[in-house]
């Protein structure tokens, strides 16, 4: 009898405590789900005037094969481009997030980092290396790096964060396409 007591009690009362720690993970996602969905709404709208700063307001979001867009429209309700966010596989440490500015002609007007989980030191300054995202501007169809044929200049010690967001702004593109050939 003793042996089944020293089985039992330590398997209930751990039983117990994890019980108690999966209803307060469940309640505390509760709380903090609407939070962070606001959140990231407020981040991808903000990106979107940073992409497409003439656009007067934007549509619904959308979704295809290649990411998400929502047209950008002008005062006078003219489409002036795509606000599209698109990921970007290769990347040091995973996936890269950004939101790309295309205009209605099918030119990247401007990048936006929405995420991105490369080391600080290397990857993580690309985010601010204007001269390596200003290879980006105008382009249409699709990017790539010179290493791979391309137009595009890797930054150095980065090549795969450069590589991510390349294949971002290529899948930025498709996203494009689609919605163009589909009206």
């Amino acid at each position: 009898m003793k042996s089944i007591k020293e089985f039992l009690v330590p398997t209930l009362v751990l039983f117990f405590i994890c019980l108690v720690a999966a209803a307060l993970l469940g309640l505390t996602n509760d709380v903090t789900a609407p939070v962070i969905e606001a959140n990231a709404a407020k981040a991808s709208a903000k990106a979107m005037q940073e992409v497409l700063p003439d656009a007067d307001r934007f549509g619904d979001t959308l979704e295809n094969e290649h990411g998400t867009y929502a047209l950008a429209y002008g005062k006078g309700g003219e489409v002036e481009g795509y606000a599209i966010t698109a990921e970007g596989k290769g990347g040091y440490n995973g996936t890269v997030t950004l939101m790309v500015g295309i205009d209605s002609e099918g030119k990247v007007k401007n990048i936006s980092f929405l995420e991105i989980d490369e080391t600080p030191s290397i990857g993580g300054k690309i985010p601010k290396n204007t001269d390596f995202l200003s290879q980006f501007m105008d382009i249409s169809g699709s990017a790539a790096l010179t290493k791979n044929g391309g137009t595009v200049d890797a930054v150095s010690g980065a090549t795969k964060t450069s590589t991510a967001v390349t294949d971002a702004v290529n899948n930025a593109l498709l996203c494009f396409e689609e919605v163009r050939a589909n009206g």
